[in-house]
């Protein structure tokens, strides 16, 4: 296996809500992590975050053996500009690119400091719903427990009660968006506060090269934003008055 199939050095953007965090990667070396929350969506200012990660170092975008990129859910703004900057960047340089779940790389710090333990990592949707979901690190590898969905605040609370056990951790912006969350008290049940935790470029990094060396890189031209749910802003068929808004940024 030569050193590039071992995807070595990566570039990891995560912009699915208004936190924009872009890494490199080099083996086990984080080289640089630039995070930031962005006032409006990362469109005018993603690239420019990208080119200050290589700023003094020896590494240029031609020397990246991956891209990594979150796909969602979240924002559909963001996590439409950030995939198609990552694809334009792995085009132009011909390097494998490939997409992770934005809620997994929310989960994946708090996982592998807590091996055993399942992260619920809930995130506002908004609509009164949270895009949630559940992982648990083991063996090395951050394990799916429940698959990433969209539903009510209430209907995930009764989801993780009657269906997971054992130590549990709560991370993400829905804890502080909806009451059932923030005063859901559980014997079993530890809440990280959402200004220590973020969807993080660092773990779409470690997750894309997980995903790499398992299944290969994924088809740059068919890779899509896992949105879950329709759009707010999507047209109906025939005109029926005023164009809808562009949903508010997560």
């Amino acid at each position: 296996m030569s050193e590039s199939d071992t995807y070595q050095r990566i570039l990891a953007v995560e912009t699915a809500t208004r936190v924009q965090s872009v890494a490199l990667i080099d083996g086990d070396e984080l080289l640089e992590h630039r995070q930031r929350r962005v006032a409006y969506n990362h469109g005018s200012s993603l690239l420019k975050t990208i080119d200050t990660v290589f700023d003094g170092r020896d590494i240029e975008l031609a020397d990246i053996d991956l891209f990594a990129v979150g796909i969602g859910p979240g924002s559909f703004t963001g996590t439409r500009v950030g995939l198609a900057d990552a694809k334009a960047l792995s085009r132009a340089v011909e390097t494998p690119i490939v997409g992770v779940s934005s809620l997994a790389a929310l989960a994946y710090q708090p996982a592998r400091i807590s091996p055993g333990a399942t992260v619920i990592a809930a995130i506002d949707a908004r609509r009164r719903e949270v895009y949630a979901g559940a992982y648990r690190f083991e063996e090395g590898e951050l394990k799916t427990v429940l698959d990433d969905r969209a539903a009510s605040p209430d209907d995930w609370r009764t989801t993780v009660e009657e269906q997971l056990s054992g130590e549990l951790i709560q991370v993400g912006n829905g804890v502080e968006r909806y009451d059932v969350l923030a005063d859901w008290e559980l014997a079993n049940l530890d809440t990280i506060p959402t200004d220590l935790v973020a969807p993080s470029a660092v773990g779409v990094a470690q997750l894309g090269r997980h995903i790499a060396l398992d299944e290969g890189p994924h088809d740059r031209v068919n890779l899509q934003p896992n949105y879950i749910r329709p759009s707010d802003a999507v047209l109906p068929d025939k005109p029926l008055g005023e164009m809808p808004e562009e949903p508010e940024e997560l």
